[in-house]
């Protein structure tokens, strides 16, 4: 699930984006994506409410996992309000992996 030079897994926060609708937050992440890094044909966007990741992931998991999920805004050459990481992962977590696409809500292409 993480790299091995990543502490976290690198999120969007929608709500930080301040859009008017799912299909304006949407295309807003897109066009962060597409301005800090090349966006692959099969890339998607899944949409997962937090608490429901977090309860998830610590009422199925054998360690009783405690996510955190934090707000990490970037103000670099592509700004991004809405950054923010999932914390208290571990490399090749494949378990919490599934536990958190069990949540999944929603789900876009990322490509514009």
């Amino acid at each position: 699930m993480l790299r091995s030079d990543e502490e976290n897994f690198s999120v969007n926060w929608l709500e930080f984006l301040n859009c008017s609708s799912r299909a304006h937050e949407i295309n807003e992440i897109r066009n962060i994506y597409s301005a800090k890094f090349t966006v692959g044909a099969g890339a998607k966007i899944a949409v997962l409410n937090v608490g429901e990741v977090r309860e998830n992931v610590l009422t199925e998991s054998p360690d009783r996992r405690n996510l955190e999920v934090l707000h990490d805004p970037i103000e670099d050459d592509v700004c991004d309000p809405s950054h923010g990481g999932i914390y208290n992962l571990k490399q090749d977590d494949e378990l919490i992996a599934e536990l958190i696409l069990e949540t999944v809500r929603e789900s876009y292409s990322a490509r514009k």
